[in-house]
């Protein structure tokens, strides 16, 4: 049988044959090739007519194609660069005599994977093709994992931010997305829990399997056990057919318990018993069914608070928290506030189709002076209501009505500055936009909404030598004058 690692996924997960595309115009060895490929455990398709395979294959694909160079009508090179133009990936392996390896050769620079010569024995093929679809697969899973680190690198795991709690965080997350581990994610409302553990999830061994979202709150107790182990038909009244369970669903990825909090002390008793056994059983049920996965779970409560209160188990609350991750409020990464601000403001002028460039920056301080008690969250729906109502290209933040106002204090924490607070926040603003511009303070003015001059001016009066002291690079060829 063909290496299972060679085989590929089935929509019910089982694992389905190679699939052969076999191209010879003797009709003779297209059905020998087609019993021993079955024998084998392949599916092999022939075809005598290099136009008809094309065609097929441009229907039906294939994961490998094994083609004879020198046919009547279509040769060999002509079917490699009509494979090549449907699919530049797939694998071909020419078949030629001794006296022709030349166009073996020949072949490959046309876009061949290998070639193997007559006569031959069908174990060799069968090597071949296992050896050619092996490095095919080492080669894919090398570029995904590429991928997935460029991804983590450029994106910082779909985050936004790199004030030195978020470096930690990012740090963490790198750590623990590699291990199967289950994981205890805190933190307030809206500051991106849920973001975490995707991150955990999407950076790991297991990105290719399922992620399964719960929001434990949200569902009663009969509702949420149904949800999660699934039932059997007649269960209960209304259970017209069998359903699968979503820690069912999840097998092999991950499962996110949202608001862990909220479940009963029963639902806690048989989710730490499923969690312990990897396995379950459907409400209505009796035959156990195995599990394979990686719990995390989130809340926006004190665990370890009500663990001492008596109002979550202890046990369960151990079983979980094998590593336990604080996402930090927005309160505490306020130097972030500019670039998610950014961030949001070009995923919503795309999104809604409005030329805006920013906020001006009155408008971008009252932005990082706000309080946010909901968070990250709550800072995106505001840039949103903004980009939606915008008149022209620099967006404003209402002096009266039309927006919620989000600013309960004029709390600001600029550890690492020794300004006023308004300056704080200006001298951040400021650095960030010169940083984005590569040090061009004409394209920095611009989108600030100032003339070059007043940004000068702004930059000496902050930071008492120009764009060095901010931290940003002069702009080239002006040396030390804007």
């Amino acid at each position: 049988m063909p290496s299972e690692a060679l085989q590929s996924t089935g929509a019910g997960g089982e694992r389905a044959p190679v699939r052969v595309l076999f191209v010879d115009d003797e009709a003779v060895a297209c059905r020998t090739m087609k019993r021993q490929f079955a024998r084998a455990g392949y599916d092999c398709t022939p075809f005598t007519d290099a136009r008809e395979a094309l065609a097929w294959f441009k229907g039906q694909g294939a994961d490998v194609v094994v083609t004879d160079l020198r046919m009547p009508g279509m040769s060999g090179y002509e079917l490699i660069a009509g494979l090549r133009e449907i699919d530049p990936e797939v694998p071909v392996i020419v078949i030629t005599a001794y006296p022709s390896v030349e166009g073996a050769v020949e072949a490959m620079k046309r876009g061949a994977t290998d070639f193997i010569k007559k006569p031959f024995e069908f174990e060799e093929l069968r090597h071949v093709i296992d050896r050619t679809l092996g490095a095919l697969s080492l080669k894919r899973e090398n570029a995904q994992l590429r991928r997935r680190l460029d991804r983590c690198s450029r994106e910082r795991f779909g985050m936004v931010g790199e004030s030195p709690v978020m470096r930690r965080l990012y740090e963490t997350i790198q750590k623990l997305a590699q291990v199967r581990c289950n994981v205890i994610i805190t933190g307030e409302s809206g500051a991106g829990k849920e973001l975490v553990a995707r991150a955990l999830h999407d950076y790991g061994p297991r990105a290719e399997a399922p992620f399964v979202v719960i929001d434990c709150g949200a569902l009663t107790e009969t509702l949420l056990e149904s949800e999660l182990f699934g039932h059997e038909k007649g269960a209960f009244t209304g259970a017209i057919h069998r359903k699968r369970g979503l820690m069912e669903e999840a097998s092999g990825g991950t499962l996110f318990l949202d608001e862990i909090s909220n479940i009963s002390d029963a639902m806690q008793v048989k989710l730490m018993r499923a969690i312990e056994q990897q396995c379950i059983t459907r409400v209505g049920g009796t035959t156990p069914i195995p599990i394979d996965l990686r719990i995390i779970a989130a809340s926006n409560r004190d665990l370890e608070g009500l663990v001492r209160e008596g109002r979550f188990r202890h046990d369960f609350y151990h079983r979980l928290n094998v590593v336990n991750i604080r996402v930090p409020p927005l309160a505490e990464r306020r130097e972030d506030i500019p670039a998610l601000v950014e961030h949001f403001v070009r995923e919503f002028a795309r999104r809604y189709g409005r030329r805006v460039q920013g906020f001006d920056p009155v408008s971008m301080r009252r932005l990082c002076e706000a309080d946010w008690p909901g968070n990250v969250r709550q800072l995106r729906n505001v840039v949103e209501r903004c980009v939606i109502l915008s008149d022209g290209p620099v967006l404003r933040w209402p002096e009266e009505g039309g927006l919620e106002e989000p600013l309960a204090g004029r709390r600001l924490w600029f550890p690492e500055e020794d300004l006023p607070p308004l300056e704080a926040v200006e001298a951040a603003y400021i650095r960030h936009v010169l940083e984005r511009t590569g040090g061009k303070k004409t394209a920095a003015a611009r989108i600030l909404g100032i003339d070059k001059t007043t940004l000068w001016r702004k930059l000496r009066r902050l930071g008492g030598e120009g764009p060095a002291a901010l931290g940003t690079p002069e702009e080239p060829g002006n040396g030390t004058r804007g």
